[in-house]
């Protein structure tokens, strides 16, 4: 014992395990037996004050009680996770998490762009009309003061792709190689070229027709490396096994304890009505969920 306080008493690992909570730089300041009294002061008052709280009757206090068994419950929750959660996550393990999931983390960029199709195909002859039309209406749209609503107009109006038409012509985002796959190189180059948000593009042809692009957004790409992400992956591993643990016990409970619910009491319950106040009384044997 290091001290004794009433009927309670201080022991010397228990004043240790004190000290060894604090930082390091802290701790060094009590290496005197006169500062190590001081700190040991701060425990024996905090000792007082709980012996002082028990005779008034607060470790009966339900809101007291509410708080410990929150702390229980943390702490079961942390050394159940901590002891079922199996071994640490290793390199071959983290290793095969990428390559699984490796599209999460190598992404190629993309654009959001909208369309006005003027369909045409290549070599009949509707092309010149619709290369007329498609730089008349560019001319048009540009002289707008908001080019997205005017380009959104004349979409809803002239354009022919009846996929995308009452959406305004969106294409939603698209990859280089998604845009080539739906309209061709030259689309998609021409896609790929715009910067600004809000820019439109010149009329572009392609075997279909004759387009117009409005850059919507941009997403850069991804190319990270295994390395740069490997202490990621196993933080989430990591996380996902002690989750799956706790998920164990919680039905492993549920199987051996008869839960009932009172739907009558339950419907009973309007939370529009409540308001702030200290938890009721409990009566013996009630449990706080």
């Amino acid at each position: 014992m290091v001290a004794i306080v009433g009927e309670g008493r201080i022991t010397k690992q228990e004043f240790e395990a004190k000290l060894a909570e604090q930082p390091s730089f802290v701790r060094s300041r009590y290496s005197s037996q006169e500062k190590k009294k001081e700190f040991l002061d701060n425990l024996v008052r905090f000792e007082l004050l709980v012996q002082e709280a028990r005779r008034r009757g607060l470790d009966s206090d339900p809101e007291v009680r509410a708080m410990l068994e929150k702390v229980m419950v943390q702490q079961l929750v942390k050394t159940h996770t901590e002891s079922a959660g199996g071994a640490a996550v290793g390199d071959e393990e983290a290793r095969a998490y990428f390559d699984a999931n490796v599209s999460e983390f190598v992404k190629p960029p993309r654009v959001r762009v909208n369309q006005l199709l003027l369909k045409a195909p290549r070599g009949s002859p509707e092309r010149a009309k619709a290369l007329a039309q498609a730089a008349r209406l560019s001319a048009e749209i540009q002289r707008s003061e908001n080019v997205k609503q005017a380009f959104d107009t004349a979409v809803r109006t002239h354009s022919q792709d009846t996929m995308t038409q009452s959406q305004g012509g969106d294409l939603g985002f698209l990859t280089r190689d998604e845009m080539v796959a739906a309209g061709g190189e030259s689309l998609a180059e021409s896609a790929f070229a715009l910067k600004a948000i809000g820019q439109l593009s010149a009329p572009i042809e392609t075997d279909t027709g004759v387009h117009l692009l409005l850059l919507q957004a941009r997403q850069v790409g991804l190319n990270q490396t295994f390395d740069q992400v490997k202490s990621r992956i196993v933080q989430r591993m990591e996380s996902e096994r002690r989750a799956k643990a706790l998920d164990e016990l919680v039905q492993s409970l549920k199987d051996k304890t008869q839960v009932e619910v009172k739907e009558d009491v339950l419907a009973q319950v309007n939370p529009e009505t409540l308001t702030t106040t200290p938890p009721p009384q409990k009566e013996p044997g009630a449990r706080t969920p």
